[in-house]
């Protein structure tokens, strides 16, 4: 149980998560339909992450599993390590992170502005990427007994089914989005990004039969795809996901690790459809690869757009996918995640010359 103190403190830290601004995208959008625009980015540590772990580290908390001063530790590939690092500071507590080696250098600066020192900071092989993180993580607390994983992206291990449960409180936490948004207008389509599944399964459960969930990942992934489509990827590309080298969504999806968010969108059936996104990069690879032009019919995150403002990648993808949705529907409001900014990317997103 929190002191009045705590619960103080948390009160005032969680009046500023949230509440975030929905705006209208400023560029055209075909057949009279509307793309609406969730900027999460302005959340007080630029991300969605924000509202999850001041859920995580309160839930905790008060039921006594950490305490102030306390080891905490987490893995991300990137902006969900910025929120945990800044909120478990101020709440006082020794955050430590785990992430891939060979990412985004300007997400880890971002997380180590955040850290007590550099040390804190915990690098896995990059060839591994997220996949890596269950042999560190069995490896790390074992010989590290005095750290509490935070978890974000699972519950807890169902010894019966042999499979781990939802993250209630991070999904409770996503939830809000949603219900902020439904307090203001009606949502026919909700395009969330797939990443451990948490921002598709909770805001998108809140939605009724009335809005259609359209989740997207990199083709280089397609993990939600291969749940709701088994055996499509391969018949349909030729080829099995994983197999091109890393993506540069950070934060979408990944083979590797089965997580109960992805897997139960689908079973739940909150996901009505998934869409894999490409870029020029990744064009190539496969062209290189199979000699097949496949991934250029797909929504591309690095295509030119007329308002661009300052999103990241994940949000740019997001905006492509409901230009694509658009084609086929008529006076729709489509709404889509501004997960994080440019500045969280290296070299943020250059413009190709005219």
């Amino acid at each position: 149980m929190l002191s009045t103190e705590r619960e103080r403190l948390y009160d005032d830290m969680a009046r500023r998560i949230g509440c975030t601004p929905l705006v209208r995208y400023a560029g055209s959008v075909p057949n009279g339909n509307t793309i609406w625009i969730k900027r999460e980015c302005d959340n007080p540590f630029g991300s969605h992450y924000d509202r999850v772990y001041i859920a995580l580290f309160r839930h905790y908390e008060s039921i006594g599993k950490i305490k102030p001063g306390d080891k905490v530790l987490e893995t991300t590939s990137g902006s969900a390590g910025v929120s945990f690092a800044a909120i478990g500071k101020l709440l006082g507590y020794d955050c430590y992170i785990a992430i891939p080696a060979g990412g985004e250098k300007a997400r880890i600066e971002a997380i180590k502005r955040h850290l007590i020192s550099e040390d804190h900071l915990i690098f896995t092989p990059a060839e591994d990427y997220i996949s890596g993180f269950p042999k560190f993580l069995r490896k790390f607390l074992s010989e590290n007994k005095d750290y509490f994983f935070l978890n974000h992206s699972m519950g807890s291990y169902d010894k019966a089914n042999g499979v781990y449960e939802n993250n209630e409180v991070t999904l409770s936490s996503l939830e809000n989005i949603s219900k902020e948004v439904r307090d203001l207008m009606r949502v026919d389509y909700f395009i969330p990004a797939v990443g451990n599944g948490s921002s598709v399964l909770g805001p998108g459960r809140v939605f009724g039969d009335e809005t259609s969930v359209i989740a997207f990942e990199t083709f280089q992934s397609a993990v939600a795809f291969c749940h709701m489509y088994p055996d499509n990827y391969y018949n349909t590309y030729g080829i099995k996901p994983g197999t091109l080298s890393r993506h540069r969504l950070p934060g979408t999806s990944y083979q590797g690790i089965d997580f109960p968010h992805i897997k139960n969108s689908v079973k739940e059936g909150v996901i009505d459809e998934v869409i894999l996104v490409s870029d020029e990069k990744m064009d190539a690879e496969y062209a290189t690869l199979t000699g097949r032009d496949d991934t250029k019919d797909l929504p591309h995150w690095d295509m030119e757009l007329e308002n661009r403002e300052d999103f990241g990648r994940s949000t740019r993808a997001a905006i492509a996918v409901a230009l694509e949705t658009a084609r086929n529907v008529h006076e729709k409001n489509l709404l889509i995640i501004a997960y994080d900014k440019a500045d969280r990317y290296d070299n943020g997103f250059k413009k190709k010359p005219t």
